[in-house]
């Protein structure tokens, strides 16, 4: 055995080991953890290389911290564990493996060893682990949290080499799918959780989703990071354009529901980038000009103005119905069309529409259920459209033949279905935007079948452009025009005021000899607490073991903006509808102004609804233990489905003069008594089953800034090594990409983006994120092996 065999066969069974030594502590009770990592295992026995796949898929969604109550080591470090240790057992030394370009590795390497002094000064003074050493932001533990990210992706990278394969092939049939795959569990669990709270089309709350992000119970931008990552690697599944479609709505949906400035501007960035190259390749292979480029923006930007026009005054409805009959003359405008049958077609559609308008007038209890009448025609029309167009479809395209005349009434039966379906939702007002839409629909026709050479043609390329710009203004229109984002918008400007003088703050708190070596690795949290320059006493809590008992101690915060900066503990509990419940607990303190705010809300991590709360006064200060407990019912809480069943969380937080309130012993049992719901209510497992949450002040706990949080944890030096990496793989994909190579287009996007939701928010706090964007940056920085030289020609 050789001896880089002999070191890769320790290390495996030193990663083992952990993995046994973690699970035997973790709490696995009410969890599918243990499931998952049977499976998991079994999937690397049979194809270790298969992780390459399965751990982008799980990093984002695999978060079980508001349940089990742990955060510093998570599921994801098992299935880390579990990973490194069947790749490096079966890890072998092959020349033939995918290379890292030299100084890419150097500045990795670089960056490496900054990370390593990082973590000593994150670590220092280093206490003894004890009972809070794991289960807040101030410890100096914090570092390994925060450093574990770096730390991950080091370890992988040599597994990552090799299971791309000498000729990359791995990284395109795992690396990118899993990673996709991964986006489209969390587009749907972003999806699952705005039907849940707000609404799927409620774009006037001011909810803002987090889907299976947990580090955002202090803020932050776990999703908008990832999203920016992830959903410009779409643009790879352009060969399956269905599948590629069907994810493209469902990211675009997260994207754009999330209401995040910065991830607006990373979106519109990605999308734009791409089309550019897309626009570019299309250019120099003579299918495209400029009048194309002109004539397909000025009709982009007419579009848009009559659909939000028509959004405007015909609701969500009217906006549907336009938008699929511009699609309906989009598909038209590119078919040979019988000029002479057109009048004619069109007079068939306003005769049907005139006797089934009569109808309706005469019949509508009858005929309206749940829908009314022009929801009813349009239906029809569009489905006698579908089936009409379908045949000259699939023939080449010099090869067509002319619409039929069926397809064209009912394409005219679509417009004035549309136009009735705008009157029939807002009377006479919506008229003039559902005639100039019925207006541009013919134009566009006119527009690209009276010239010699149309403007665009049916073929995959363009049947995907069409529909990724329908997916894109179907979403944008109605989220853009809502009440929240025009506030979001509105107070940009203050908000930007807000970040400036925060990342003054951030400076301020470094001295000379911080601003070379950095401040260490996750230690913001506690700079700010203790030096920031505002004064601010963030909220905190501890575990304090005295006469053989554990309990909790909370201090309230101290704000400049006193109202809604508590930090709230929280436990997931299952309680059965409209059912009295008795829920109790310890306290003391010695502050003269104490409150107890106790609460079961329907909450998945932020923005609690539907609570049955109490705000309890303390009483008198004392040294001695008081029992506090209060009757309620429970009400709709623990309501529906398990499909659509809304959780369920436990709440407490304190208030009052900034001083220590103990808590212990809480218990929250049904009026007879028969069952607990809470568990680990004396905290005699520390932090087990219990997190937190501060949902509306996040400055104590972010830089606000990946380059800021860069440097305040590695220092100048740290920073000029990330910076130059960044740098040189970005100028290496651009190049590529200017070659024409898509995948490097789509690679230099998804960093790009990445940074761009950075400039205003620390990413790189989140270690699940931070292996995550580490990983694309190494797998967009592979090259082929290079190949064995011929023996004659040695």
């Amino acid at each position: 055995m050789s001896p880089r065999l002999l070191f890769h066969r320790t290390l495996a069974l030193v990663f083992a080991a952990a993995f046994a030594y973690g699970l035997s502590y973790y709490p696995l009770e009410r969890t599918i953890l243990l499931p998952v990592l049977l499976a998991y295992a079994g999937l690397l026995c049979w194809r270790t290389h298969w992780w390459l796949f399965a751990l982008p898929a799980l990093l984002p969604v695999l978060d079980l911290a508001p349940w089990s109550g742990w955060f510093f080591f998570e599921e994801i470090d098992l299935l880390l564990l579990l990973t490194a240790a069947f790749a490096y057992w079966r890890l072998r030394p092959a020349p033939q493996s995918a290379v890292l370009p030299t100084m890419f590795r150097a500045g990795l390497w670089v960056l490496a060893a900054a990370c390593l002094l990082g973590l000593y000064r994150g670590l220092q003074p280093l206490p003894a682990p004890d009972a809070n050493a794991f289960n807040n932001y101030l410890s100096p533990y914090n570092a390994l949290r925060v450093g574990k990210g770096w730390f991950w992706a080091l370890v992988l990278l040599a597994p990552l080499r090799q299971a791309a394969g000498p000729a990359l092939d791995g990284a395109r049939r795992y690396l990118i799918p899993g990673l996709l795959c991964g986006l489209a569990l969390v587009a749907l669990a972003d999806c699952r959780e705005r039907a849940l709270f707000p609404g799927l089309l409620n774009f006037s709350s001011d909810y803002r989703t987090t889907a299976p992000f947990s580090a955002m119970h202090t803020g932050g931008a776990a999703l908008d990071g990832y999203l920016a990552l992830a959903f410009p690697l779409l643009a790879t599944q352009a060969n399956r354009p269905a599948l590629a479609l069907a994810l493209f709505a469902l990211a675009s949906y997260a994207v754009l529901s999330t209401f995040s400035r910065g991830l607006f501007a990373a979106y519109l960035f990605s999308v734009t980038l791409l089309a550019a190259f897309w626009l570019r390749g299309a250019w120099r292979s003579r299918h495209l000009r400029w009048r194309h480029v002109l004539v397909m923006a000025l009709s982009g930007i007419v579009l848009v103005r009559v659909l939000i026009c028509v959004l405007d005054a015909s609701g969500y409805r009217g906006f549907a119905a336009a938008l699929a009959s511009l699609g309906a003359a989009f598909v038209l405008s590119t078919l040979p069309l019988p000029w002479r049958r057109v009048p004619l077609a069109l007079l068939g559609a306003c005769l049907a529409m005139s006797a089934l308008a009569l109808l309706g007038t005469t019949q509508e209890p009858v005929l309206a259920g749940p829908f009314k009448m022009p929801y009813w025609l349009f239906a029809c029309a569009a489905g006698a459209y579908a089936v009409a167009i379908r045949p000259a479809l699939p023939a080449p395209i010099g090869q067509r033949k002319p619409v039929s005349s069926p397809a064209l009434t009912a394409f005219f039966s679509m417009l004035l279905a549309m136009v009735w379906i705008c009157w029939h939702w807002a009377g006479a007002a919506a008229l003039p935007a559902a005639a100039s839409t019925f207006i541009i629909g013919m134009l566009l026709i006119a527009l690209n079948r009276l010239p010699a050479q149309p403007y665009w043609h049916i073929n995959r390329p363009g049947v995907g452009a069409a529909a990724a710009s329908a997916i894109v203004l179907a979403l944008a229109i109605p989220i853009s025009s809502g009440y929240y984002t025009a506030e979001r918008y509105a107070s940009a400007a203050a908000d930007l005021r807000e970040r400036w003088q925060h990342w003054q703050h951030v400076l301020a708190m470094m001295n000379g000899v911080d601003a070379i070596t950095g401040m260490g690795l996750g230690r913001f949290p506690a700079v700010y607490f203790w030096h920031n320059p505002r004064g601010e006493q963030p909220a905190t809590l501890r575990y304090v073991d005295e006469a053989g008992n554990r309990y909790l101690q909370m201090t309230p915060a101290a704000y400049e903006a006193g109202y809604g900066e508590l930090l709230r503990l929280l436990q997931r509990v299952q309680v059965v509808p409209r059912t009295p419940y008795v829920l109790g607990f310890d306290a003391r303190h010695r502050s003269t102004q104490a409150y107890a705010h106790v609460s079961l809300c329907q909450r998945l991590l932020l923005y609690p609804q539907n609570c049955v709360d109490a705000a309890l006064r303390l009483g008198p200060p004392a040294a001695g233990w008081r029992h506090y407990q209060f009757a309620f019912d429970s009400g709709p809480l623990g309501d529906g489905d398990w499909w659509r069943r809304l959780p369920v969380q436990l709440e407490m937080a304190v208030e009052g003069d900034p001083l220590p309130i103990d808590i212990d012993n809480i218990s929250l049992r049904d009026a007879a008594g028969e069952h607990e719901a809470i568990r680990n209510g004396s905290f005699l497992d520390g932090n087990n089953y219990w997190f937190f949450s501060s949902d509306h002040h996040h400055l104590p706990w972010h830089t606000k800034n990946l380059v800021l949080n860069v440097y305040f944890e590695l220092g100048l030096f740290g920073l000029l090594a990330f910076g130059t990496l960044m740098l040189g793989a970005l100028a290496g994909l651009l190049a590529r990409a200017w070659r024409g190579e898509l995948g490097a287009a789509c690679w230099l996007a998804s960093l790009a983006g990445f940074l761009l939701v950075g400039l205003f928010d620390s990413l790189l706090d989140v270690p699940r994120i931070t292996l995550l964007f580490l990983l694309l940056l190494c797998a967009s920085q592979l090259k082929p092996a290079p190949k064995p030289i011929p023996p004659e020609r040695r």
